[in-house]
């Protein structure tokens, strides 16, 4: 992404951006002195746009695209009219069919969402291939001969022009892909969508009924009491998890069900028949010999969506390709109308992924699936879920991948990005990803360059720095890129001290450049919260350390005046631009910024625990924070993420006694829990403080219980207890789990955590 030039947001506006001709320019390189198409002349209507009384939804918004777009550059207006065939001359005629239409414009073969944009006569004809090609040829005419552009929902480019022509046009395109979704908070807006030629699941797929499906069909609430032996058999016992897919009256359940959504949808012509969102895939003797013929737990998925598709034969039935089933099965094939719906949520995200050592088995598994289905569906993945407000430089692995996923039969695409404001570059990757679904072989540093000099302005060639900047530090490192990782985990690599240095001068500068325009300068400061969010999580995970909140001297800890300016200045800039979310589960500004003063509010001064043993029966995972149990009394408290300064007890009750070292005047204990339901976290069911002088007889204070079924929480817990009793040493916190996740959670039924973090002793 090296820029050969700079280029202004002036010479956006002027249509000289990679794509965009000036109208004159057209004119000319069709030939001199041929003939102009004249829309506007001297800021007046010279043209009407015609449109035929039986148009279609997309002919009629491709119109109204076009009225707008006139009137925002030149002032005019242009009228529509409705006609049974275009005819006269000055005419824009949209949507017409072939037989209504000059003959040579008629051969011209196009596909659903393709156009054809030609000039003949002294008319402009915009022709469909189908669904929304009219309002891809309106836009296609407005990007490529008058520099008009959207680049977020909120900024566009229509450039200022008292006169708009055009030379002759003969323009013909379409998608590569069939379907193009690229998840997220911009694809709400209609008009962005439109634009960047992108669809939205409801588009396509039965409201209701796009992944994740078994419980919709076979609701566990419904039948799990009566008939466990419908749900999944694992490890001796039913779960409610997944649905045993041998089991006859399950398919007769699936159909029935599906038949009456059907029935309430007709429309629709794709319906989701696929697993649940967790690994407790069934393995009773039926569904056991089924994986094992066939090689992969996909077998019996593919076995029985097949028969739910043959009830079903002018419908699409999809179905998910997704952790444990991602492999193809050996033997049986899905049926012609059956979508395979394969996921890459495993592979690292630093490399293409024909170039990732790592990614060998997917390569597998996309092959594999090509020669057994025509009709693949993939899911990609190209955000870090749980800090969507963090570097994550991965933008260049986004042209390779989804090339390598066209040349193996992927045509209809979902990309969950990190799509809301504040995000990563979610307005470029947005803009970016659009681009090369619809063309995998744009041009990339084109298109990246149209975007930051229209979207940064004078800023653009600085945010190109930062961005080249990233991956090279990236490559250098020689780390992958997980899409559930802290920053945190490349303080020694992109993230470095030395790295973050450089990052913060060439914002400044920046920020120097879009000084005279406040509103370009938000943009700019909001593209730099990334940044200063991975500055405050590494402070946070090197709290005392050189990259800390505090310097530490002696017993003494002396906060670092820089770091509290810059939370500060992160939650104002986020509040001032709208920033609603900084992950996936929802955590607010608002929630980050108070969880942030929380975690940096050290407990150390009057801390009787501080840097006390404690001791965990059974004890935590070593999957979190090591499972060192030292955290417990650092002095910490834990923030939002679980993965930085939490301990996790998944299933059971637990105890955790803290000694003091000798008796000492405490009276109150206090002690943190974590809430992150979409990660199976939950407050405990109680906890209760128990104390003791000797290690042998406790006494009980009190017990805390959580009310209500946990379906919306507070990010974190504290629980304190009080006593009057002199002389303790060993203070014991009993801690009741909730065991398993409730009926309302997406997963009921699997097992859930608790995490538990700072104990405090005053």
């Amino acid at each position: 992404m090296t820029r050969t030039r700079v280029r202004t947001t002036a010479a956006l506006a002027a249509g000289l951006l990679a794509g965009s001709l000036p109208a004159a320019d057209s004119a000319r390189q069709a030939g001199t002195g041929a003939p102009r198409f004249v829309l506007v002349e001297n800021g007046r209507p010279a043209s009407t746009i015609a449109i035929p009384p039986d148009a279609d939804p997309g002919t009629r918004r491709a119109a109204v695209i076009l009225k707008d777009a006139v009137q925002r550059m030149s002032g005019a207006v242009l009228a529509v009219f409705e006609k049974d065939r275009p005819g006269g001359a000055g005419e824009v005629a949209i949507g017409f069919g072939a037989d209504r239409i000059p003959a040579p414009l008629a051969t011209a073969r196009l596909v659903e969402d393709g156009f054809l944009v030609a000039t003949s006569g002294r008319n402009l004809y915009i022709r469909s291939g189908g669904d929304k090609g009219a309002v891809y040829g309106v836009v296609h005419l407005l990007e490529r001969h008058f520099g008009c552009r959207r680049f977020s929902p909120t900024v566009a480019v229509f450039p200022r022009r008292e006169t708009l022509t055009l030379g002759p046009v003969h323009d013909i395109d379409k998608p590569v892909n069939e379907i193009r979704i690229v998840n997220g908070d911009f694809s709400k807006d209609a008009d962005l969508r439109d634009w960047l030629r992108l669809d939205v699941t409801d588009d396509v797929f039965g409201r209701g009924y796009y992944v994740h499906t078994f419980n919709k069909l076979v609701p566990w609430e419904k039948y799990f009491a009566a008939h466990p032996e419908y749900y999944s058999w694992m490890n001796g016992r039913r779960l409610k998890d997944q649905l045993c897919l041998s089991h006859p009256d399950v398919l007769k359940i699936a159909i029935a069900a599906l038949a009456a959504e059907i029935a309430a949808q007709p429309d629709r012509q794709v319906w989701s028949v696929s697993q649940n969102d967790n690994f407790s895939y069934c393995q009773c003797p039926d569904c056991r010999k089924a994986i094992e013929e066939e090689g992969s737990p996909a077998g019996p998925i593919i076995r029985f969506v097949n028969q739910v598709a043959a009830r079903f034969p002018h419908k699409i039935i999809s179905t998910l390709a997704y952790q444990y089933s991602r492999r193809a099965p050996t033997l049986v094939r899905p049926a012609a109308n059956v979508q395979v719906m394969l996921c890459t949520i495993e592979l690292n995200r630093s490399l293409p992924i024909e170039e990732d050592p790592s990614s060998r088995q997917f390569l597998q598994d996309i092959v594999d699936w090509g020669k057994i289905s025509r009709n693949l569906y993939l899911w990609d993945y190209t955000v870090n879920f749980n800090h969507h407000v963090s570097p994550f430089p991965n933008l260049h692995v986004l042209q390779p991948n989804i090339r390598f996923f066209v040349r193996n039969g992927a045509r209809q695409h979902f990309q969950q990005s990190n799509t809301g404001t504040g995000h990563e570059f979610s307005e470029l990757k947005h803009y970016l990803l659009a681009r090369l679904l619809w063309n995998p072989d744009a041009d990339v540093e084109a298109v990246t360059t149209e975007f930051l000099d229209g979207y940064f302005g004078a800023a653009g060639p600085w945010i190109a720095k930062y961005i080249a900047g990233l991956r090279e530090a990236l490559g250098r490192s020689g780390a992958g890129l997980d899409i559930y990782e802290p920053p945190a985990g490349h303080a020694d690599g992109y993230l470095s001290d030395d790295r973050v240095a450089s990052y913060n001068r060439w914002f400044e500068r920046a920020e120097a450049a879009a000084e005279a325009d406040p509103a370009v300068l938000e943009r700019v400061k909001t593209a730099r919260l990334p940044l200063q969010y991975a500055t405050l999580e590494i402070g946070k995970r090197d709290l005392f350390g050189p990259r800390g909140f505090y310097r530490e001297a002696g017993e003494r800890f002396a906060p670092r005046p820089e770091m509290t300016r810059l939370l500060e200045n992160f939650f104002q800039v986020c509040s001032r631009n709208g920033v609603r979310t900084l992950n996936e589960s929802g955590l607010t500004p608002a929630q980050y910024y108070a969880a942030a003063r929380r975690f940096i509010d050290v407990q150390v001064e009057g801390n009787k625990a501080f840097r006390k043993p404690v001791a965990a029966d059974p004890p935590p995972s070593q999957t979190y924070s090591r499972g060192n149990l030292a955290i417990l009394t650092d002095g910490v408290r834990g923030a939002h993420d679980f993965r930085v300064q939490w301990l996790g007890w998944e299933g059971p009750d637990f105890d955790l006694v803290l000694d003091l070292g000798a008796s000492a005047p405490a009276s109150e204990v206090s002690v943190s829990t974590l809430w992150d339901a979409r990660s199976w976290i939950l407050h405990p069911r109680s906890v209760a403080c128990l104390v003791s002088t000797d290690g042998a007889r406790y006494q009980e204070i009190q017990t805390v219980r959580v009310e209500g079924d946990q379906r919306a929480e507070e990010v974190t817990r504290t629980f304190t207890f009080n006593w009057a009793m002199p002389g303790i040493r060993f203070i014991k916190l009993r801690v009741e789990g909730t065991k398993t996740l409730p009926d309302w959670h997406p997963s009921a039924g699997g097992t859930s955590w608790v995490f538990v973090d700072e104990i405090v002793a005053r």
